[in-house]
């Protein structure tokens, strides 16, 4: 069976889709990922193939910038969104997304849920599609907006939208929303933390006998502005902190005291390994990996759904959001030293654990596209 994966560029949108596609590949399945061309290096780290088109992350900015007016790394608007992830992005993407789709062929789409370059190609391809989740449900209301915003390249290619036959949730029940149902039949799937398998471990540093504090707020809000106060605030604390810069190596952060240290951009299952407490902006898949590692988190949103997984994580007793300056040491102090909330991310860590795998899942969805 060919399984085609398709995501936007963020890596919080496509790393968290690699387990199911290792896992189909070792199914004997032939996979590959559409997706722009900047995220090559990492699909091909996996060793998946790569169907690259659409613009990349920095090309479709300038042209929503260009079509709204809006500068969506200063600002958020509705209708700025709704043109980033499917208007400007189908329109860029459509016409060679599905050239190179018909060319491979898939007998099955798999997209994460704010890509909707996969859903059009399987409609025009009249293949079966299966939407991935990768975090706490999105609001009812953003979800219609999105799905409007698709209507026009659907109707321009004579298309219909089709119902996706899986919902795939890598979100634990206990954390998300009550009472929410999903738009299509529902498959539980185990969120394991970004791992590059048969590569070496990066070596970091070591924490001594001190807890560590792992500050990690992903590719796109990583930056000095957001991240050094944070770091001034809890080198106060007697905890080793290790701080990964993402993709921005050479900003400039600040090592406000000898117990702070930095890495470059390093897989999430390796920086884990020592972690104690996890300061994050609260990106789905920080903050699902950690919880799958039983760690408590401290979430700092910043924007997009981390405000949602800020309130859920708190609900569920797991960690703290914060959302006013100078609460953060504070914060990080309770996490390791409150038992109540040690004993709930470790709940939520055996919960995780006791979903589907997916090499289950793996099985479940090729099984049903043969039939």
């Amino acid at each position: 069976m060919r399984v085609l994966f398709s995501s936007s560029a963020g890596h919080g949108h496509l790393l968290p889709l690699f387990p199911l596609a290792r896992a189909c590949a070792l199914e004997g399945h032939q996979v590959a990922v559409l997706a722009p061309e900047q995220v090559r290096p990492l699909v091909e780290a996996e060793g998946l193939e790569l169907l690259a088109a659409g613009p990349s992350q920095t090309e479709l900015l300038a042209e929503v910038h260009r079509r709204t007016g809006v500068d969506l790394t200063r600002e958020f608007t509705p209708a700025a969104e709704v043109d980033f992830f499917v208007g400007a992005r189908l329109d860029l993407s459509a016409e060679p997304a599905l050239s190179l789709a018909r060319d491979w062929k898939p007998d099955l789409v798999v997209h994460e849920m704010a890509d909707y370059l996969g859903p059009f190609v399987a409609a025009a391809l009249d293949v079966p599609a299966v939407m991935f989740s990768y975090g706490t449900r999105r609001p009812d209301d953003r979800t219609e907006a999105l799905d409007q915003g698709a209507i026009p390249s659907y109707t321009q290619h004579a298309l219909t939208p089709r119902a996706p036959i899986y919902y795939l949730d890598t979100c634990p029940p206990t954390l998300n929303y009550p009472d929410w149902q999903p738009p299509a039949p529902r498959l539980l799937l185990r969120p394991e933390p970004h791992t590059q398998p048969g590569a070496p471990a990066n070596p970091l540093p070591d924490k001594g006998s001190r807890p560590r504090a792992l500050v990690t707020f992903g590719t796109v809000f990583g930056g000095p502005k957001v991240v050094n106060p944070l770091l001034r605030e809890i080198a106060t604390l007697d905890v080793d902190i290790l701080v990964t810069q993402g993709l921005a190596a050479d900003a400039d952060f600040d090592a406000p005291a000898a117990n702070v240290h930095f890495v470059a951009f390093t897989p999430l299952s390796d920086l884990l390994a020592e972690a104690d407490v996890v300061v994050t902006h609260g990106g789905a898949g920080t903050t699902l990996a950690t919880l799958a590692r039983g760690l408590p988190l401290v979430v700092v949103p910043q924007g997009a759904d981390q405000f949602r997984q800020a309130e859920r994580v708190t609900a569920v007793g797991a960690g703290l959001a914060v959302h006013q300056p100078g609460e953060v040491a504070a914060a990080v102090l309770r996490c390791l030293t409150e038992d109540g909330i040690r004993a709930g991310a470790a709940r939520l860590g055996r919960e995780i654990a006791a979903m589907p795998s997916a090499a289950e899942v793996a099985e479940v969805l090729t099984g049903t596209a043969a039939r």
